[in-house]
Formats: C-alpha cells, sequence, structure tokens
C-alpha cells in the first residue's frame, strides 16, 4: 500500500467524474473534477473531508488540512528500519527529523507534500535528492519538519513496512 492510498480511498468516492492523480505541483493531488460541472458542491464534500482544493485552469489542486495531514503522519508506527547502503543517508535523515514533535505548519506544508509524494512514488534516491537540501534550509530558516514525516520515511524503508501497526 502506498503512503498516500488512505487518502486517495478517502477522496475518489467524492468526486464522481475526471481522475484523481499525485499533483506534479504544489498539491498532493489533483482532479479535472472542475471539468465536469457541479465544482462548488464536490469541493464541499472534499472540504468536509478533511482537505482543500484550490481550483486554476480546469483542475483542482487537493491539500489535506492540518488535522488530516497530522493524523497520517502520526500514525505511522515505530519500527526498526534496516539500514542499507542504498538508504543509510536518507536513514539518517529520516531519524532526524523523527526526533522532533513539531506539527505541521503553513511553512512546512510544501516540504512535507512533496517528499510524500516521493514516498508514494517510491523514489527514494529521489526523496533524499530533495530533502537533504529542504531540511538544511528549513533548519537554516528556523523551522522544524514534522516528526511524523520523519517516522513514515523510516517505515517505508523498512522491513516493517507491510506490518500493521
Amino acid at each position: 500500500m502506498s503512503v498516500l492510498d488512505p487518502w486517495r480511498q478517502a477522496l475518489r468516492p467524492l468526486i464522481p467524474k475526471g481522475f484523481l492523480r499525485r499533483d506534479q505541483r504544489d498539491g498532493l493531488f489533483v482532479s479535472d473534477y472542475p471539468r465536469y460541472g457541479d465544482a462548488p458542491a464536490v469541493s464541499a464534500r472534499i472540504e468536509s473531508a478533511g482537505f482543500r482544493a484550490a481550483i486554476s485552469d480546469g483542475l483542482a489542486h487537493i491539500v489535506p488540512e492540518a488535522e488530516n495531514a497530522a493524523a497520517l503522519l502520526n500514525a505511522a508506527p515505530a519500527c526498526m528500519p534496516s539500514i542499507t547502503d542504498e538508504n543509510l543517508f536518507l536513514h539518517s535523515l529520516a531519524r532526524r527529523i523523527a526526533e522532533s514533535d513539531a506539527p505541521l505548519t503553513p511553512e512546512t506544508e510544501k516540504t512535507v507534500w512533496t517528499a510524500l509524494k516521493y514516498l508514494d512514488a517510491e523514489d527514494m534516491p529521489g526523496l533524499y535528492r530533495f530533502l537533504s537540501p529542504a531540511a538544511a534550509l528549513a533548519q537554516r530558516q528556523r523551522l522544524l519538519l514534522p516528526g511524523g514525516l520523519g517516522r513514515m520515511i523510516l517505515r517505508y524503508i523498512s522491513e516493517c513496512k507491510g506490518q500493521k501497526s
């Protein structure tokens, strides 16, 4: 199961027509439901489910509200990842992030959404290439990335990925 599947499963029934995909821009998901009419009603259903949709050029860019995001990030179980040569640096970075108990903030949302998209694509080298400078920038700006993000990364690079918590 992919990291974004719980949210996909929550959103899909709310969008009667159109696609629902991983966003290539600032959102987590993108949908073309505004092109099929009744966009205000669909947007209202999406918002009542704990997401927000920004519509531009006939597309809805969807992200979870802070409480919804925190629930998913904090649901990542603590487990001992298997450390390999391929994931050593990502493991180290994720452990450092996991030690934080900082909440998701508007300043860190874009970084978290992008990291989750890399996890969803199971692109661990890309995740490290993105997250390493993003975490350094956040630290220089005196921002803490949410600890749940680090725990989620650790879960997805570990042998306990498929285990239930």
